[in-house]
């Protein structure tokens, strides 16, 4: 009987950190839901979609016992599309995509899995991120949007990324990695925005500007 009370205590205990972690990931969600609805506005992006990337989301309706715990966690890796701008050279499309955990991606063990947490790089030794994801093309041509290829090759990179299209002549991507410790407030967040605007001008005259 004490093991059992034991045990009903351990689990207690485990719950009560269970709801402190579901109320520290409401306060988590709600400060990217303000920082990405800054930046689209503040970069004169017009559209706001959501899409859960990572693992499938959950049909509200269909549910099965073979659907991963992560389906029902949408904030561990999601995309929010702020939408298409028309520059003087281009068209381009702008995602920014919240990686909350890089450790799936970062690991190098052989037989890492989604379902494993065992076969993720530690937490101490991984890091949140979001990747301004921007896909330019031509007036006459069409988007590629391909944002699961860009988290899976691109949640661990700190450098920016410019890659061709080598199919499609014109039509370029660039992947734009920042730590979300660095949007510390509103000042830093307009800081890096201004230092992301500077370089797509200076690189590729798209004439993205800020709204001050």
């Amino acid at each position: 009987m004490a093991t059992d009370k034991l045990t009903k205590l351990e689990l207690q205990k485990a719950f009560c950190e269970i709801r402190k972690a579901h109320r520290l990931i409401y306060e988590y969600q709600r400060r990217m839901i303000d920082l990405t609805w800054f930046i689209k506005n503040k970069l004169g992006f017009n559209r706001y979609k959501g899409y859960k990337r990572f693992s499938s989301p959950v049909n509200r309706q269909e549910i099965s016992n073979n659907n991963w715990a992560w389906d029902w966690i949408d904030s561990y890796a999601f995309e929010y599309w702020i939408g298409n701008h028309d520059f003087k050279n281009y068209k381009c499309g702008l995602s920014l995509i919240q990686v909350t955990d890089t450790g799936f991606y970062d690991s190098t063990d052989d037989k890492r899995r989604k379902t494993n947490l065992n076969t993720f790089k530690s937490v101490d030794d991984s890091d949140s991120k979001l990747l301004f994801y921007l896909f330019a093309y031509p007036k006459t041509e069409k988007e590629n949007w391909n944002p699961d290829f860009i988290i899976d090759n691109y949640a661990t990179k700190n450098e920016i990324t410019v890659k061709d299209d080598e199919n499609r002549e014109g039509c370029f991507y660039v992947v734009y990695p920042v730590s979300l410790s660095q949007f510390v407030d509103e000042e830093s967040t307009m800081t890096f925005l201004r230092d992301f605007v500077k370089y797509c001008n200076d690189n590729f005259q798209m004439g993205l500007t800020i709204l001050e």
